[in-house]
C-alpha cells in the first residue's frame, strides 16, 4: 500500500534531519518503508520522468536506502493549513542615515 506526505521546507524539522533533507535545497522526495524503517532518497530530476523512474527503481529493488536517522519515525507536528496566498515579508524599521556620510571625501585615487 502506498501513502503520501507533503510538507513545506522547515516546517517538520525532525523529520527532515531523520531522513537527511533539509539544507540541500528544495523540492525534496523521499520514499519510506515504515515496516523496514528504511527510506530512499530522489537524487534525480524532480520532474514527472524524474520521479517515475526513482519509483520504478525502488519497485524492482534497485534503489539505494538508508536506515531512519535514531531508528524511529519522529512525530509529526501540526501545522496551519496554506491559505493559498502568497506570505508576506515581516516589516523592517527604516535604518535612520541621517548621520552617515554618503559622499565621496576627498579621495587622492584615480
Amino acid at each position: 500500500m502506498w501513502g503520501w506526505l507533503w510538507t513545506e521546507a522547515g516546517a517538520q524539522s525532525e523529520l527532515e534531519n531523520a531522513l537527511g533533507i533539509g539544507g540541500f535545497g528544495y523540492p525534496a522526495m523521499a520514499a519510506i518503508n515504515a515496516r523496514k524503517m528504511k527510506f530512499a532518497l530522489l537524487k534525480g530530476s524532480f520532474s514527472e520522468q524524474g520521479i517515475n523512474e526513482f519509483l520504478r527503481e525502488l519497485s524492482f529493488g534497485r534503489g539505494s536506502t538508508a536506515p531512519v536517522g535514531g531508528g524511529t519515525f519522529p512525530a509529526i507536528s501540526t501545522q496551519e493549513p496554506w491559505d493559498g496566498k502568497d506570505g508576506e515579508l515581516p516589516v523592517e524599521d527604516d535604518i535612520d542615515l541621517s548621520d552617515v556620510e554618503l559622499d565621496d571625501l576627498g579621495k587622492d585615487e584615480l
